[in-house]
């Protein structure tokens, strides 16, 4: 909160003066162990349209008509056309639909809109093709066009007389002439006649050119990554929801796309055509230069699960899609993988047996993963012996998730969602791990709570300290992947996510250009690094409560009602009207009752007074309406990046929490499991008392809890040397609000130049927009260092790199 910014900035100022400076030893002549070779990858799921609508460049949405058994979504009839989904006379096995389409004159035609619209760029040429058969007079016209469909950007045609009753495949080629961000793929026809519709494709130039491939500029940011090792295909993709049968099964999603029947996604809400399959998954991690690391489903989906001594169907699966990967020409799938157009093997080189299915609890995913780890294990070594096998252990949780068996694992799989001070206070986290155990892969991490609106600097630089504690580990830390990647803004589903897109534009978040700078100065060796900081801040030393604050009511994605009781201040203390009570929601007063409509998350009411007091009570009555959520009791609030709330209700109405935000950067400080009736109205009490907080529902105390000072602001420092290139990589993170400098004393090398890669922002709480890409964004410059080193002016709020020749 501000009083603790402007306590701790005063004690950094105070003790860094005008002369003092960060102070950070390196002795070239003391080169440590070798940097793990596969330390960062990318770790690919579908999720947030990550693939259709995202990376895979497939424009048309729908394209089967398989996303809704009632109607055409996403298509429209013009004119005095009609559509109709029709299940017979398909055109194979695997489709369920096709749309049928009765053109009644001149100009009839339907359309598709597209992923939230179909960008029509000027001098682009885009493959269209589709499969029909029926009758028709005249012409069938396809071209794009605006929503009107009076403007033609590009088209071509067909002649009545190509259509006949069988099913045929129809392709050509439309560049367009000029530029429209939401254009429509238009179909009109010049006579009457009635045609079937199915697998209506347009494909604009894809990265490398590859046929079914993907967006080239979503793509060509996964290249500038530089990914050791490509996950895929998930996280709960993997496992599916429901019914086995919403799993990723591989072999369904090879071979041309009229071929693939798709699949519900329903762990993230939309079905998928499964356009972006085994085979591009195994392209992709090609042409990235990764090697693939295929995630394989043990038998266990959201809700179900295959008993574990019937499981040897999906050891069948695995064994069947590393042939398809690893065999020769002359094995079934080797050569099924050559028909694909690829005759050379993949070379899968790791396999991670399950996602997050070893949780303690065993309706959370879980049901005997040790016994199927070993089936699985087995089998897969018994014919691939040099393969990487990677377990899982706890995902959630614990801060120290463990292998729990005897049985032989190469590598763990590690998860970590959580806030900045989590990753920055865990620099160190790894080493007292036990060398003589398994190595670790951290598969998943990610900043999710404090990370603003998409994800701001705070977040990534917590991201990038725990990097530098793996790299510093990496004898024992070998592989690392940042999840997850994609977003359509659109529909988001999942924050934050590393790079976010709509149909035209592309953002890397700071996290994005964290992980592209850590991959890119890897170094080769790790050096010893002894730093010496000018400042030191004990946290007991820092006030967390506000001098000056309001509070107030909230809600998170529900509806709530709300009527203030009473505001008690201490004696003497002194109070003004706030500036803005309305800070977010659609808020209606009726009488004594607030009522909070909208379905927002994070919406807050301030009472008026914006008061001085170091001891407060607060009486509110409150109601949720509608919602999955509870309500929310508002203090010690400041500003929108610092406060902090009773949480009733949260997470999906089943935990209480008091949550506490500084500099943007959330964290819980208490919690305990319940959840509030819809329609019941509850008499909360908040007594604060310097940092301490007591909280009552009904009369009955539910939390007296501490808050606690932030220890995010610091400054971290760490090492390698690059053999290839022969430079000193060191790495310096500066996470305070206050600037410094910095010396990197050198010793026994005698440096001659150098540059420094920096990411910076105005606050911590900087972020990148799809309006505003450039907000936070890596720079570049030389730096002169002296015989011994070199000396650099370090911002607030950064990530340093720095390459000593």
């Amino acid at each position: 909160m501000k009083v603790r910014t402007i306590a701790l900035s005063t004690l950094l100022l105070s003790s860094l003066g005008a002369s003092a400076q960060v102070t950070v030893d390196v002795d070239a002549a003391q080169k440590g162990k070798a940097v793990s070779p596969m330390l960062y990858g990318i770790f690919y799921e579908d999720i947030n349209h990550a693939a259709d609508g995202g990376l895979y460049a497939e424009l048309v949405r729908n394209r089967s008509f398989e996303d809704n058994d009632k109607a055409p979504e996403h298509w429209k009839a013009k004119g005095n056309a009609s559509l109709q989904l029709i299940s017979k006379g398909l055109l194979n096995k695997v489709q369920g639909k096709a749309l049928e389409v009765t053109f009644n004159g001149d100009g009839d035609g339907f359309n598709n809109e597209g992923y939230w619209g179909i960008p029509a760029v000027q001098g682009r040429t885009y493959k269209l093709s589709f499969w029909a058969k029926g009758k028709l007079k005249g012409k069938l016209k396809a071209y794009l066009s605006c929503g009107c469909g009076t403007k033609v950007f590009a088209s071509t045609e067909f002649e009545g007389k190509q259509f006949s009753n069988k099913w045929t495949k129809y392709e050509a080629t439309l560049t367009s002439k000029t530029n429209h961000p939401k254009a429509l793929l238009w179909f009109a026809a010049t006579g009457k006649g009635k045609l079937a519709f199915d697998v209506v494709s347009l494909m604009p130039p894809t990265f490398n050119n590859r046929e079914n491939g993907m967006r080239p500029e979503l793509a060509s940011m996964l290249y500038d990554l530089r990914p050791k090792f490509f996950r895929f295909p998930g996280g709960c993709f993997v496992e599916g929801q429901q019914s086995p049968d919403n799993a990723f099964r591989w072999e369904r999603t090879i071979g041309p796309i009229e071929e693939r029947p798709g699949h519900w996604n329903v762990n993230w809400g939309y079905r998928t055509t499964d356009g972006i399959g085994f085979h591009e998954y195994l392209q992709l991690a090609e042409d990235l230069g990764s090697k693939p690391l295929y995630v394989v489903n043990v038998g266990i989906w959201h809700g179900g699960f295959t008993p574990v001594d019937s499981i040897q169907p999906w050891i069948d699966e695995t064994l069947n899609a590393l042939e398809y990967a690893n065999g020769p020409v002359t094995s079934k799938y080797g050569a099924l993988r050559a028909k694909n157009g690829h005759p050379a093997p993949f070379n899968i080189e790791y396999l991670e047996i399950g996602n997050e299915n070893n949780q303690p609890n065993p309706r959370e995913q879980s049901d005997n993963y040790y016994k199927r780890f070993q089936l699985f294990r087995d089998a897969v070594l018994a014919k691939y012996p040099n393969m990487h096998i990677i377990g899982n252990v706890a995902s959630w949780g614990t801060d120290d998730p463990t292998w729990d068996s005897d049985e032989k694992v190469e590598l763990l799989d590690e998860h970590y969602y959580r806030t900045p001070n989590w990753f920055a206070d865990n620099f160190r986290k790894y080493d007292t791990y036990n060398r003589q155990g398994p190595d670790i892969y951290v598969g998943e991490y990610a900043v999710t709570q404090g990370f603003g609106n998409v994800g701001n600097l705070n977040a990534a630089l917590g991201e990038a300290v725990y990097m530098m504690g793996m790299e510093n580990n990496s004898d024992i830390v070998k592989m690392a992947s940042y999840a997850p990647i994609f977003a359509n803004v659109n529909e988001t589903r999942w924050r934050p996510d590393m790079i976010q897109f709509n149909a035209t534009r592309a953002l890397g978040t700071p996290s994005y250009y964290v992980q592209r700078m850590m991959a890119n100065n890897v170094g080769t060796r790790i050096m010893a690094v002894t730093q010496n900081n000018p400042y030191k801040v004990n946290p007991d030393d820092i006030k967390v409560k506000p001098a000056t604050c309001a509070v107030g009511v909230g809600t998170w994605g529900t509806n709530a009602s709300f009527e203030e009781k009473a505001l008690t201040l201490e004696e003497g203390a002194t109070s003004q009207p706030v500036a803005k009570a309305e800070v977010k929601g659609t808020w209606k007063k009726e009488g004594n009752v607030v009522k909070q409509t909208s379905w927002e998350e994070g919406t807050v009411l301030l009472n008026n007074k914006l008061f001085t007091s170091d001891e407060y009570t607060y009486k509110v009555r409150a109601r949720k309406d509608k919602g999955h959520e509870g309500f929310l009791v508002v203090f010690n609030y400041v500003d929108e990046d610092n406060y902090c709330w009773l949480n009733l209700g949260g997470w999906g109405n089943g935990q209480h929490a008091i949550e506490q935000v500084i500099d943007g950067s959330k964290a819980q400080i208490a919690m305990t499991p319940g959840r509030v009736e819809e329609g019941r109205w509850y008499d909360v009490e908040l007594h604060v008392k310097g940092d301490s907080v007591y909280t009552s529902i009904d009369g009955k105390q539910i939390f007296a809890a501490k808050l606690k000072p932030s220890t995010f602001a610091n400054f971290f420092s760490s090492a390698t040397y690059d053999e290839a290139s022969g430079e000193y990589i060191v790495k310096l993170v500066n996470t305070s609000t206050e600037a410094t400098t910095a010396r990197i004393n050198l010793k026994n090398h005698k440096s001659s130049k150098g540059r420094v890669i920096r990411l910076a922002g105005e606050k911590g709480t900087s972020e990148n927009t799809i309006e505003q890409l450039t907000n936070v964004v890596p720079t570049e410059e030389q730096v002169s260092p002296d015989a011994d080193g070199v000396t650099l002016d370090i911002p607030a709020n950064s990530l340093n790199i720095v390459r000593i020749k």
